[in-house]
């Protein structure tokens, strides 16, 4: 799996991507250097490692008595067990979602559940059906880490509600809950967001359901804000997009190789009697360091992600995300402001604060029902100035798109560290339709203090931009 994602990502081993053990003797105030203008330094003292989840999961195992139903798979390490009054198609429908799930992870080279031992009547993966319709989110629970394995890795177990709505819904939730189960054997101690996002998407590949990823993606869309890893575990998020995204733009051909190795990289071991599994390197860790063997930057990335976010569904201009086309309008994500080119100058600010690794949007509308001078386009500029609040780092890009839709050209407006504002004219809008102004919050400008996904809840910053003509 670490080999998978060196050749997608030329990335380093495990112990490249962990924090440094110890903080510089004496160090400025990162706090006051950046409220002062001053660029960052590089050597201020870093936070305490983050926390991560519980090691005991806050989910336990239904009592053997209330779930007296079970059907094993013949052939595959699966069992499914139910209330006794529930009836038994519902578990033999219930083990055959299992089992494509688990044939379909097998033929994408994914390691199998760790198994329980003892646990559910024996060491097969255990999924418990509970009666009644599906209320919220599935709850998904682990055991305790396992024994013997140099990293943490732990077997796990979901309970979710039993088949009877019709739809594909029943087997995109057996796909989520055996997804989370792989991940918990690459890394039991990674971030609740990353293994939602990873869960998700192996789901969506197992399992496609497209009512259940139109809902997500719809409500992730209209979340731009949102942090890449802000989701519970639970329920198919739209943050799939973005091991999506990654596969698309640096994976090798085999789905999901990208996502789970990342888990992989960033395993740890935590140790014994610890209340909180050690969440050091995390899989943005991993990520930013294989990044970087290859001379990019995870800032860079998450501008493109968002980039790419803006060409989903009905907007989509087949050059960005691949078949990103079958959203629909529910792909659509949400701008900020929609501005007639006649209207400026304006200043405008987003409707909530963005969270690190969120993004936001912005529309200017050269169309010539908005553009009252219409013939000055042709030696027309725009001047773009964005303000944040510190100590973020935002960094924008300005996107040309003609009268189709499709991108003609971009402006890449860097951010720099140590500085609150960025500013960029923009010539050339001629034969435009608009100018797409797309910004991500990359986290904070202190360099010794890069996101880290266990920081949640996210501090959210907000934003000014001034655009003349």
């Amino acid at each position: 799996m670490v080999l998978a994602l060196s050749a997608a990502l030329g990335g380093p081993p495990a112990a490249a991507a962990r924090a440094p053990d110890a903080p510089s003797p004496k160090p400025p105030s990162p706090a006051a250097s950046a409220q002062a203008g001053a660029p960052p330094d590089d050597s201020a003292s870093t936070a305490p490692p983050a926390e991560g989840r519980p090691v005991v999961s806050p989910v336990q195992r239904p009592d053997e008595r209330d779930v007296p139903q079970r059907a094993c798979s013949f052939t595959l390490p699966v069992c499914v067990h139910a209330p006794a009054d529930l009836p038994g198609a519902a578990l033999l429908e219930s083990l055959t979602h299992l089992e494509a799930a688990m044939r379909a992870y097998d033929a994408l080279g994914l390691p199998r559940p760790l198994p329980d031992g003892a646990r559910g009547g024996g060491p097969s993966y255990d999924l418990y059906l509970e009666r009644g319709p599906r209320r919220g989110p599935m709850r998904v629970g682990y055991d305790l880490r396992a024994l013997g394995e140099r990293f943490d890795a732990a077997s796990a177990f979901a309970i979710i509600a039993a088949p009877g709505r019709g739809g594909c819904s029943s087997a995109s939730d057996a796909a989520y809950a055996l997804g989370v189960a792989v991940a918990m054997r690459l890394d039991a101690g990674a971030e609740e967001g990353a293994i939602a996002m990873t869960a998700s998407y192996l789901a969506a590949i197992a399992a496609p359901c497209a009512a259940e990823e139109l809902a997500a993606v719809d409500a992730f869309q209209r979340a731009p804000e949102r942090a890449l890893t802000g989701a519970a575990l639970g329920a198919l998020d739209g943050g799939l997009l973005f091991p999506w995204y990654l596969d698309d733009a640096y994976g090798t051909g085999t789905p999901a190789q990208i996502a789970t190795s990342l888990l992989a990289i960033a395993a740890q071991s935590t140790p014994a009697g610890a209340a909180r599994f050690h969440a050091e390197p995390d899989t943005f860790d991993a990520l930013r360091a294989s990044l970087r063997s290859r001379g990019e930057d995870l800032d860079d990335l998450l501008l493109e992600f968002a980039i790419a976010r803006a060409f989903l569904g009905s907007r989509s201009d087949g050059a960005h995300l691949s078949d990103a086309e079958r959203f629909g309008d529910l792909g659509r994500v949400r701008f900020e402001w929609s501005l007639p080119y006649a209207t400026l100058p304006r200043r405008v600010a987003p409707l909530r604060p963005i969270e690190p690794t969120g993004a936001t949007y912005l529309w200017l509308d050269l169309s010539a029902e908005s553009a009252a001078a219409r013939p000055d386009l042709k030696t027309a500029e725009i001047t773009f100035v964005a303000d944040w609040e510190l100590p973020a780092l935002f960094r924008w890009a300005i996107v040309k798109l003609d009268k189709q839709g499709a991108e003609a050209g971009r402006v890449d407006v860097a951010g720099v560290f140590g500085s609150s504002r960025a500013q960029r004219t923009v010539v050339g809008l001629d034969g435009l339709s608009g100018l797409l102004i797309v910004g991500v919050n990359a986290g904070s400008m202190i360099r010794s203090l890069p996101f880290d996904p266990d920081d949640a809840p996210f501090m959210p910053h907000a934003y000014t931009v001034w655009l003349s003509r």
